[in-house]
């Protein structure tokens, strides 16, 4: 019995010191991770830190993008609608990279809290690691803080310039129906000044259209006609219209024709001539010239 009784007492502490064994094996194993854990999380913040204050330099980049377009550019010598329409699309695009960009922040910070709770899970006694959450947090709140004042900063630019821009936009409306009106009112004063009007027939034919008017008296008591002359009063209806500086051909019916009016045949020439008569038409050499002394012209035949 004696014997037996120092066997079973090594047994027992064989026994003992094996069950402590892997207890300090699985409490190392646990700091092992715990260890991990803190170091991925210290990591995971300083890249959060990181990237956030890269959002920052970004919408200082395109804050100068805006500031580069200078106000002073912005006068009646703008351009064309599609610059106009260039500028706001670049305008938009800035717009929605900040908005991106703060969309971007709020996630760091949403993150941030996080790895605050998976710390404070981990280790409530790891004071270091507290503080630099709490440092890191900070951080994020002062790069919000820079946006929200940039983006109002921002703002307030585009506003202004959109002001400038609709402002433009209506005076180049304005110019362009100025413009319009005054090309309309030039042509027409152009088209009534290069206005002719001509008129082809027999001598009986235009008297008794009003063209013509015999006056005076008889050359003979019984026999003989009476002087032509022009009527004072011309209808322009009764004429065919031209544009002077465009129509220079003029095509008489079969016969034999003179000048009634003033134009000097000189800045034209008939198709033929015989005896002083013209036949076949008439072209208008030096337009000018031809209807300074009248824009109606009565030919007749004779």
């Amino acid at each position: 019995m004696r014997t037996l009784r120092p066997l079973v007492l090594c047994l027992v502490l064989a026994a003992c010191d094996s069950a402590a064994k892997d207890q300090l094996k699985s409490l190392a194993h646990a700091d092992s991770l715990r260890t991990d854990s803190l170091l991925s999380i210290k990591n995971d913040l300083l890249s959060e830190v990181m990237t956030s204050t890269q959002f920052v330099n970004d919408i200082n980049g395109e804050l100068a993008k805006l500031k580069s377009h200078k106000p002073a550019s912005l006068t009646t010598n703008l351009g064309t609608e599609s610059d106009i329409n260039v500028m706001k699309e670049q305008r938009t695009a800035v717009v929605e990279h900040i908005r991106e960009l703060v969309a971007r922040l709020d996630s760091s910070e949403a993150r941030v809290t996080s790895l605050r709770s998976r710390a404070a899970s981990l280790s409530q006694h790891d004071s270091s690691l507290v503080a630099q959450v709490n440092a890191y947090e900070k951080n994020i709140a002062d790069l919000r803080e820079t946006v929200a004042r940039q983006k109002a900063e921002y703002e307030a630019t585009i506003l202004a310039l959109n002001l400038k821009v609709d402002t433009v936009v209506k005076e180049n409306a304005k110019l362009s129906s100025e413009r319009t009106a005054l090309a309309d009112t030039v042509g027409q004063l152009t088209s009534e000044r290069n206005a002719a009007y001509y008129v082809i027939g027999s001598k009986d034919d235009l008297v008794r259209q009003g063209i013509l008017v015999e006056e005076g008296r008889k050359r003979f008591l019984i026999l003989g006609g009476r002087p032509t002359s022009l009527a004072r009063d011309l209808d322009p209806s009764k004429f065919t219209k031209i544009d002077r500086m465009q129509d220079k051909v003029i095509n008489f019916p079969a016969g034999d024709y003179m000048i009634f009016t003033r134009q000097n045949p000189a800045f034209a020439s008939p198709f033929a001539t015989k005896d002083g008569k013209f036949s076949g038409g008439l072209r208008i050499d030096q337009p000018e010239r031809f209807w300074e002394a009248s824009k109606f012209l009565i030919i007749v035949k004779s």
